[in-house]
């Protein structure tokens, strides 16, 4: 097989029938992977999980607890999580699915995350993504750092995309609709793919939050590496040029702050955060 190939290992369900397919690309995610999975198969409206190994050095397969409903898609060599998510997203895409929600491999989904989702797109056909605020963790303790809370109407999400994303991409549920719309993630951008998918959506339809914990997401140690948190702001400060509006004193605003992050250190921000959105 070619390079990137990808080779289907695992499905445990002959007939994929739910309205909600999850993408979780996973790459060494170790056993809190079959933490994230659970969450999911217990949560209250049934989904089917799609699992794209982006060549982990252990198979995901040997890893992985017997869950109903999954399938894993193993690629033969790690191309990075943007190529990942493209690899699942046109599987999934290829099925009669109405709704495709993200998680990340090392997350938690709450139990009702998939029904609220669900029924708020349902109750408001306009909306092409809904996302939900988060909780961030530490990795090792388990304590609460802060808690992440996006903007919740479409007019609000759109002005904080000028600044980065308003949607957090493990709590985001996204009309199969709206993806067939606008194309997959882009790999121009390989550490804010999600940023730039969420802004090109924005561009044609209206983008939500419930304003609900729906899902925890791990903080590492360390964080984002020096060199790529410089290229996570690099790649954000081009897609502020891309979508850029010069009439909007935000979208000013938006590259300004961009700036200036990279003269800040993570550490501070994140404390910054811990203060001001806690509890």
């Amino acid at each position: 097989m070619g390079r990137g190939t990808a080779m289907l290992e695992r499905t445990t369900t002959a007939a994929l029938t739910a309205r909600v397919a999850v993408l979780m690309p996973a790459y060494n995610p170790g056993p809190f992977i079959n933490r994230s999975v659970e969450s999911l198969v217990k949560n209250t409206h049934e989904c089917d999980i799609y699992i794209i190994d982006d060549g982990s050095k252990i198979p995901i397969t040997q890893i992985l607890d017997d869950f109903p409903r999954t399938t894993v898609i193993r690629l033969e060599q790690n191309r990075g999580v943007v190529h990942a998510r493209n690899v699942g997203l046109r599987a999934i895409l290829r099925q009669p699915y109405e709704f495709v929600a993200c998680l990340d491999a090392d997350d938690i989904s709450y139990p009702d995350r998939i029904a609220k989702q669900v029924e708020f797109l349902d109750s408001h056909p306009e909306i092409a993504v809904v996302g939900a605020w988060a909780r961030f963790v530490e990795e090792a303790s388990g304590r609460m750092v802060f808690i992440g809370r996006t903007p919740e109407s479409p007019e609000l999400v759109r002005k904080t995309m000028n600044y980065n994303t308003a949607v957090i991409n493990s709590s985001s549920m996204i009309r199969a609709s709206a993806l067939k719309a606008v194309g997959l993630y882009s790999e121009k951008y390989p550490v804010a793919e999600d940023y730039e998918l969420f802004r090109r959506i924005a561009q044609q339809f209206p983008v939500a939050n419930i304003p609900s914990v729906l899902v925890d997401m791990r903080l590492s140690p360390g964080g984002l590496s020096l060199t790529r948190r410089r290229r996570q702001l690099f790649d954000r400060f081009r897609i502020q040029l891309k979508y850029f509006r010069p009439l909007e004193i935000g979208a000013w605003l938006g590259l300004v702050k961009t700036l200036a992050l990279f003269l800040i250190p993570r550490a501070i921000i994140t404390k910054f955060k811990s203060f001001r959105y806690r509890v």
